[in-house]
C-alpha cells in the first residue's frame, strides 16, 4: 500500500488492521503450540529449536563452534535479526504505519506473548555465571553455561574482578555468553574506572583522569563506555551515590548531582546501561541491619535532588535500590529494596522514574540473616523491583517467585510490566535500525 492510499484510510480501518494483525498473530501461536505437542518425543536440541521457532520468539543465537548442539540450535541470520515481522510490528506494509513507540512496544507484547512463565520469571533475575553454573570461579563460557542458560533464561549476567583475566578471555566470555541466551541478556559490571573497578583494576582503562567536575565525569564515562563495549559489556552498575554524602552541605550536593548525572549521560552516550548505585544512597550491608534515621523532607533537601535531575534528564535507565532500611520514611526497618514504599511510593511515584528498578545484592547479611532467599525474591517483586540482583540462592528465589505467580500471590501482569521495562532497554537499537530503514526509504 502506498504512502497515498494510506492517507485516505481513517482511523477506523488502521485500528481494524492492528486488531486483525493481532488475531493473526495468537492464531499462528495456537497453531505452533498443537505442533509442538506432535514434536515432544524428539531430542532436546530439537525441542529447543522448535519451541522457539514455532512461537516467533526474537532471539539472539548466533554460531560459536561449540559443539553439535548449538549449532542445532542456531537460527538463520534471516531469522535472527531484529527486522523479524512477526516478532516486529508484522509485514512492513504494517510497519510503515507505526511510530518508535508503537512498534517497540508491540513487538515487546508479541514477544512476551510467546514466552513460558519459566523464562519470564528467569528474565527478572541478575545472577553471577558461578551463580547459574555452580563452578567456584567462572572465566569461560562453556557446555554447564549453555546448559543453565537453556533451563533458565536469566536477565543479566554480573561480572567481577576474579572473571577478567585478559582481554581476550573477557571478550570471548562474554560473547560465547550472549551467544548462548535465548534472549539479550545484560552483561553487568560495576565500574568507575577508579582502582576498585572490575575492569580498570585488570586491564586498566585509557583516558581516566581525575573527576573534579561534569566535564571530567562525562569524559571518563565516555572512556568507560567505550571499553565496555569493545569486551561486550552493556551494563554498568554506576555511579555510586555513597551514604558518607549524608552530611554534605545543599551546595555540595549540587555538586555531586552534576557530576552523577553527567557520567550517567556519558555512559548512555556510549551506548551503555547506566545504573545509579544506589536509592537513596549507597550504604555498607554486609554487616547486618543497616538503618539511616532520615526522612522524607531530609531527603528532599540531599540525596533525592540527584535522582530528581536524573529523571528530568532521562539520564540514567536504571536504578539499583539500597538494602538499607529508613524508619523514618518506611515506618518499619524492612530494606528499602523490599520495600513498597520505598520502591514504589518514593522512587516509582514521587520521583517519576519509570526506568528499571534493581535491588540491591540480596546475597548480603542485611538480608540474609532476615529473609530466605525466596522470601526475599518475592518481597522485592511486590515491593515494585523489576530485577532481583544477586539472590543468595538463585534457584530457591526462582522457585519462589514462579511459585508466587502459579498461586496468584503475584500476578502475571506483574511480572510482565516488569519485563516491559527490561526489554524496553534490550530491544530498543533495534527498533532504532527499523525507524532508520523506514526514514530512508521514504
Amino acid at each position: 500500500m502506498n504512502n497515498g492510499d494510506m492517507s485516505e484510510m481513517d482511523e477506523q480501518v488502521l485500528d481494524q488492521r492492528r486488531l486483525e494483525r493481532r488475531q493473526r498473530r495468537r492464531r499462528n501461536q495456537r497453531i505452533a503450540y498443537l505442533i509442538l505437542a506432535g514434536v515432544m518425543v524428539v531430542t532436546t536440541a530439537l525441542v529447543f529449536i522448535t519451541v522457539y521457532s514455532l512461537n516467533k520468539v526474537f532471539k539472539f543465537v548466533k554460531p560459536n563452534g561449540g559443539g553439535d548442539l548449538v549449532a542445532a540450535a542456531e537460527m538463520s541470520s534471516e531469522e535472527v535479526v531484529i527486522e523479524s515481522p512477526e516478532a516486529f510490528g508484522g509485514d512492513s506494509a504494517q510497519t510503515q504505519e507505526m511510530s518508535y513507540d508503537d512498534l517497540l512496544d508491540d513487538s515487546i507484547d508479541t514477544i512476551i506473548e510467546g514466552m513460558s512463565l519459566e523464562d519470564r520469571v528467569a528474565g527478572l533475575f541478575i545472577v553471577t555465571p558461578e551463580q547459574l553454573t555452580g563452578v567456584s570461579t567462572a572465566v569461560k563460557a562453556g557446555s554447564g553455561t549453555q546448559e543453565a542458560l537453556m533451563n533458565y533464561a536469566v536477565g543479566g549476567m554480573a561480572y567481577f574482578s576474579k572473571n577478567i583475566k585478559n582481554e581476550e578471555q573477557i571478550t570471548e566470555m562474554l560473547d560465547t555468553t550472549s551467544s548462548m541466551s535465548k534472549y539479550p541478556v545484560f552483561t553487568l559490571v560495576a565500574e568507575d574506572g577508579s582502582k576498585n573497578g572490575a575492569i580498570s583494576s585488570n586491564l586498566g582503562i585509557d583516558g581516566i583522569t581525575d573527576v573534579t567536575d561534569s566535564d571530567s565525569a562525562r569524559d571518563n564515562a565516555k572512556a568507560i563506555g567505550s571499553a565496555m563495549y569493545k569486551y561486550g559489556f552493556n551494563f554498568n552498575i554506576s555511579p555510586v551515590l555513597d551514604s558518607s554524602s549524608s552530611d554534605k552541605e545543599e551546595k555540595d550536593f549540587n555538586k555531586v548531582k552534576d557530576i552523577a548525572v553527567s557520567f550517567s549521560s556519558g555512559l548512555k552516550d556510549a551506548g551503555m546501561t547506566s545504573c545509579l548505585n544506589a536509592f537513596p544512597a549507597k550504604a555498607d550491608t554486609s554487616r547486618g541491619k543497616t538503618e539511616v534515621e532520615k526522612s522524607v523532607t531530609d531527603l528532599e533537601s540531599s540525596e533525592y535532588k540527584v535522582f530528581e535531575e536524573a529523571v528530568k534528564n532521562d539520564s540514567v535507565n536504571a536504578i539499583m535500590v539500597t538494602g538499607a532500611s529508613y524508619p523514618n520514611v518506611d515506618g518499619d526497618d524492612t530494606p528499602a529494596c523490599l520495600s513498597e514504599k520505598m520502591v514504589t511510593d518514593q522512587l516509582r511515584n514521587h520521583l517519576g522514574f519509570d526506568g528499571i528498578i534493581l535491588t540491591d545484592a540480596l546475597n548480603t547479611s542485611a538480608i540474609t540473616k532476615f529473609y530466605s532467599a525466596d522470601e526475599a525474591a518475592v518481597a522485592a517483586i511486590k515491593a515494585g523491583a523489576d530485577m532481583i540482583y544477586l539472590p543468595e540462592d538463585f534457584k530457591k528465589a526462582y522457585e519462589g517467585v514462579k511459585k508466587a505467580v502459579e498461586a496468584g500471590t503475584i500476578s502475571e501482569d506483574r511480572i510482565n510490566e516488569s519485563l516491559r521495562r527490561i526489554y524496553k532497554i534490550k530491544y530498543a537499537g533495534r527498533v532504532d535500525m527499523i525507524m532508520d530503514k523506514k526514514d530512508d526509504a521514504q
